[in-house]
């Protein structure tokens, strides 16, 4: 494993998740949606990625949220209180559409900040 690369995507990660937060805390209507979708997401696919990569996993390619997420859930069951069942995009592995609904982004945004206290707990998995 390259510890750099892994702190790295920690890092883009982390950014990305603030970005959106910080987007999400405008008003509904001037919250930028595919601003929030796409930092969103970003995060949730480093985060993901972030752990198969800290137990010595490489990511199945094509590489999906539902992929990274059936993958983590097969090295620790904390990944099974995840639910990618709103994101549309979970599937895709280009990702050209944007959700655009409030309630949509914020859904995600809320699972990319799950996901990244699984990935960066020291608790061990179970």
């Amino acid at each position: 494993m390259d510890t750099q690369h892994v702190s790295t995507l920690i890092r883009e990660a982390d950014r990305m998740l603030l970005a959106a937060d910080q987007e999400m805390m405008r008003s509904e209507e001037d919250a930028i949606t595919h601003t929030v979708c796409f930092h969103a997401r970003q995060s949730l696919l480093n985060y993901l990625t972030v752990f198969l990569l800290n137990n010595g996993v490489r990511p199945e390619q094509p590489v999906t949220l539902a992929g990274l997420l059936a993958q983590c859930r097969n090295l620790d069951g904390r990944f099974d209180l995840i639910s990618l069942e709103n994101i549309h995009c979970r599937f895709e592995s280009d990702h050209q559409d944007y959700c655009l609904s409030v309630d949509q982004v914020d859904e995600c945004l809320q699972v990319a900040k799950q996901t990244r206290e699984i990935t960066l707990a020291d608790a061990p998995g179970y």
